[in-house]
């Protein structure tokens, strides 16, 4: 190879039907693109995924991202990289913007992944594991993991038509409390499912009872209850996502904070906008809250059952450098703020990076006078190989960066 460089990115805008709409687009507000009403811009992809390939221009010709890591994989992801996940880069980096609620859904293991794999790879595109974080662009409404098993006796209390979706007793005669075992939760989870696939009819009434006594109280409606009603709004009254909200965590982030979702975590991003950065894979196994496949006994498979606490992760600062620390091999995510005519220098690490310029204007400067111009939502592969280089601000800019761990 000639010359070890940056290139600037050309990627794939996925119109997921959640997306946001029209002038509240994020997206194109972003690229600095005219948007289509009739188009919703859901994720905006920086990567080798299949599914939506970044692609670099080089002597006017657009190569794809992963034809050029597989021609120089050691100079573009550097010798550990290489050695550790083969010719390919091992995760993929996104801008994500919800304006409805993405599916309940949970992501497998390695293990999982490939048994999905090998008996569906229709639904099942790739045998790899899906850890990913999100950070807040501006916010972030989720769903995010199961109730502890004290909030879930409380909500079982609150609303009994719930009760009326399972066979399993969780309430202890003596204590009057969940039995905090995995065991009996699964237990509790398999029989809710089996019961609403069951009788769709009376999973329905229920909803629909559910939905009128919240309507009709006179105290005010709580979060979840709202939340409930919203989708209510959007899906059918025999969708199983409708009841999950009173099972799951609500999770609000404010900019800038993170969550880190591990394999089996049930979880539904309501609304917001987002940096997101996960292994390289598009594994979802989903169980409601969408006209997409769902497979529910896959679901009941990989769930992890126990109530973990929700933590929000802060970044590490450190020589101006906000670093999101996480544990996983395949990528983690930084954050970098600097103010115009600012010059900050970068090393690689000897791991391919892709930055993503969030706002403002920036040179990004190598060797001896190299350099190249990056406006606001303009993305850049920078090779492991290039070692160090500059970032001068134009104006006010941050950037955000993602690499191996």
């Amino acid at each position: 190879m000639k010359e070890i460089k940056p290139y600037i990115l050309s990627n794939r805008i996925q119109p997921y039907e959640w997306g946001t709409r029209g002038r509240q687009a994020f997206i194109p507000k972003l690229l600095g693109m005219k948007y289509n009403d009739n188009l919703p811009y859901a994720e905006l992809w920086m990567g080798t995924h299949p599914a939506a390939p970044s692609q670099v221009k080089i002597s006017e010709q657009l190569l794809g991202l992963y034809e050029l890591i597989k021609m120089y994989p050691v100079e573009f992801l550097g010798r550990l990289t290489y050695e550790h996940f083969g010719a390919n880069l091992p995760f993929l980096f996104k801008i994500l913007s919800a304006g409805k609620a993405l599916s309940i859904q949970a992501h497998p293991d390695k293990s999982q992944a490939i048994r999905l794999h090998l008996n569906d790879p229709g639904h099942y595109p790739d045998q790899n594991h899906k850890p990913e974080i999100a950070i807040a662009i501006d916010q972030l409404t989720a769903l995010v993991g199961l109730l502890s098993p004290d909030l879930l006796t409380a909500r079982l209390r609150q609303y009994s038509d719930i009760q009326r979706l399972v066979d399993v007793t969780l309430i202890d005669g003596k204590s009057g409390h969940v039995e905090n075992t995995g065991g009996k939760l699964r237990l509790f989870y398999r029989g809710l499912f089996q019961k609403v696939l069951s009788d769709p009819d009376n999973y329905q009434e229920i909803i629909n009872q559910l939905e009128k006594k919240i309507l009709t109280q006179k105290d005010q409606k709580s979060e979840i209850e709202q939340t409930f009603l919203d989708l209510k709004q959007n899906h059918e009254p025999t969708d199983i996502g409708l009841i999950m909200p009173f099972f799951m965590n609500l999770v609000h982030l404010r900019s800038g904070e993170g969550l880190f979702i591990s394999a089996g975590i049930p979880h539904a991003y309501i609304s917001g906008n987002i940096i997101e950065c996960m292994a390289n894979s598009d594994n979802v196994v989903r169980i409601g809250l969408t006209e997409k496949f769902k497979d529910i006994p896959a679901l009941l498979e990989i769930m992890d059952y126990t109530a973990k606490p929700i933590e929000i992760l802060m970044p590490e600062r450190l020589g101006g450098i906000k670093t999101y620390s996480i544990p996983v091999e395949e990528f983690s995510v930084k954050n970098i703020r600097i103010s115009a005519n600012s010059v900050k220098v970068i090393s690689t690490d000897d791991k391919i990076q892709i930055g993503l310029l969030l706002n403002g204007k920036i040179d990004l400067a190598w060797d001896q006078g190299n350099s190249i111009t990056l406006a606001q939502g303009q993305s850049v592969v920078i090779p492991a190989g290039l070692g160090k280089y500059t970032i001068r601000a134009i104006t006010n800019s941050e950037l955000f960066i993602a690499t191996t761990n």
